[in-house]
């Protein structure tokens, strides 16, 4: 059962936060909005919950977050924990006050912390002061944000306007010997919960924070504090949770859209490697000059089980300001869609590895992809796991914030998700060629054949209406031997008679069931009988 409970504010600050959570040794699941129903018991000691809050109306980010806690605390969960962005994303009238109030008030909680540090990525906190990479906030490349623009540094002072309730720092000296008793007293004799502003300078410091405050019903922050958190509450659990494994079988495609400084340096990177990319133009898709077939087909054309495509609309911040001519929202729309069209494409043509980066491109795709739940799995980089769909145990997805990751980070993407199997390999492309050989003899026409081979402990057989003489790789559905259908792709309708073969013997190892014009007649001859069954059956 779960004991931990996560709101997060958008997609990819959940991924961050489920990250820290799995490196800290528990098994974690991350739901895409708000389940609608109570969960089953399973395997998560966590439940992270991705909400769309960030950014919302402040009264929508309070209902949403309120739902969730009220989700997760009926799950039994013990702790939750309110995660936002390592940068705060906040404005005046931004959400994260009016939802740590509204959950503290919900839990009755004396009091919680204020820890949006993550050392590992540059953020600190000192002095109740947050610094990126050591610059103040408000004078970082935050200042200009889009949508959120920072115009302090002061934590307390970015609450003020959007918090009832006064805020504590407490710096590094403060936090060793701190104690939450006058904490509590002062909360007896007020009523009024406060906010504890911690400095969080290095990894110790992160330790430090999830010792002296790890047993409050509620904390706040980014994912700094939840690696220590999570081993506190290992520890307590006596068990390490169970991880999925990282490698998967099947092509890969990559998706950026984050105009991010460390993105355009992974895009670079890549492109170096002298591998096939495609450059997502928004004048010329806006124009018709450019369109989702012309990127889909070029994908087609250049991905194999070794070499993946990446399809970018980063740029530079000069030219994002030129394509905004044409309309902000418009063009944001335009690419986001395209880029979850083509996640999708890519999903149901047998691709099983999606990376994407940036956290708009990154909600499309999820959007587009439609999976409820996810299991994490271990990280690529700092706050960036590999993801699991609990629909679809195959799949491997990677969704990156902006400013994540190392300059090789698509590269450490691919060969961490690739399980490229050599005898499987073999196996399709001779399937294959005997499909293409049998047509060509005339055993076979039009899409009435279908073929299977045993490959482990699946089944990979043609889908249905596949053709013997077009047939590609890609045109294989695959089944468990208990008869589950593991694939997006509908499988020929003869697969229970293919099932039923192999089940009489493990050495079976291929079934080819053709329907070839003189196979059909001798079957129908039935010469013990009266009258002929042709007659009977076939149009005269």
């Amino acid at each position: 059962m779960a004991v931990l409970g996560c709101i997060a504010d958008d997609f990819t600050g959940a991924s961050d936060a489920a990250s820290f959570l799995v490196k800290g040794g528990m098994s974690v699941r991350l739901y895409n909005g708000i389940p609608e129903h109570k969960a089953q018991a399973d395997e998560a000691q966590a439940i992270v919950i991705a909400l769309k809050s960030r950014t919302q109306e402040t009264e929508y980010a309070v209902e949403d977050s309120l739902k969730a806690a009220a989700f997760l605390l009926n799950q039994g969960v013990k702790q939750l924990y309110f995660k936002y962005c390592s940068t705060f994303d906040s404005t005046p009238s931004g959400n994260i006050g009016p939802v740590a109030d509204a959950l503290m008030e919900l839990i009755n909680a004396p009091c919680t912390i204020l820890c949006p540090a993550l050392p590992v990525n540059g953020r600190t906190v000192e002095n109740g002061n947050l610094l990126v990479n050591g610059i103040p906030l408000h004078e970082s490349h935050m200042k200009n944000h889009p949508l959120t623009p920072m115009w302090d540094s002061k934590i307390a002072k970015l609450m003020e306007p959007q918090s009832k309730y006064e805020c504590l720092n407490v710096n590094a000296a403060e936090l060793k010997e701190f104690c939450l008793d006058s904490v509590y007293k002062e909360y007896q004799k007020s009523g009024r919960p406060i906010y504890i502003i911690p400095d969080y300078i290095n990894s110790n410091d992160g330790e430090t924070i999830a010792e002296i405050f790890g047993q409050l019903p509620l904390l706040t922050g980014g994912s700094g504090i939840l690696e220590p958190l999570a081993k506190i509450w290992t520890k307590k659990l006596s068990s390490e949770g169970n991880i999925p494994t990282s490698a998967t079988t099947g092509k890969a495609l990559i998706l950026a859209g984050s105009c991010s400084n460390a993105t355009l340096g992974q895009i670079a990177w890549y492109k170096n490697q002298n591998t096939p990319c495609y450059k997502l133009d928004p004048k010329a898709m806006m124009e018709g000059r450019q369109t989702i077939e012309d990127a889909w087909t070029f994908i087609k054309d250049h991905t194999t089980e070794t070499e993946s495509v990446l399809v970018y609309s980063s740029d530079t911040p000069e030219k994002v300001k030129e394509y905004q001519k044409m309309g902000i929202e418009a063009v944001a729309s335009m690419l986001e869609g395209a880029t979850a069209e083509l996640a999708v494409r890519a999903v149901d043509a047998g691709f099983t590895r999606i990376i994407s980066a940036g956290g708009e491109t990154s909600g499309a795709v999820t959007k587009g992809l439609g999976f409820s739940s996810y299991w994490m799995g271990e990280s690529v980089a700092p706050g960036v796991p590999i993801m699991v769909p609990t629909e679809r145990s195959d799949i491997r997805l990677i969704l990156k914030s902006g400013n994540f990751g190392q300059e090789d980070f698509f590269g450490r993407a691919l060969a961490m998700t690739t399980n490229y199997d050599p005898e499987l390999k073999s196996k399709l492309d001779t399937a294959v060629w005997i499909a293409h050989s049998l047509f060509e003899r005339g055993k076979t026409s039009g899409s009435s054949a279908n073929l299977s081979f045993r490959h482990k402990d699946h089944i990979y057989i043609s889908i249905s209406g596949s053709s013997f003489g077009t047939m590609k790789e890609d045109d294989f559905a695959v089944i468990s031997l208990d008869g589950s259908i593991l694939s997006e792709k509908k499988p020929s309708k003869e697969w229970p008679l293919h099932l039923t073969l192999y089940g009489k013997s493990p050495d079976i190892g291929a079934v080819i069931h053709t329907h070839s014009t003189y196979s059909v007649l001798w079957s129908l001859y039935l010469p013990q009988r009266n009258t002929t069954v042709s007659r009977t059956i076939l149009p005269t």
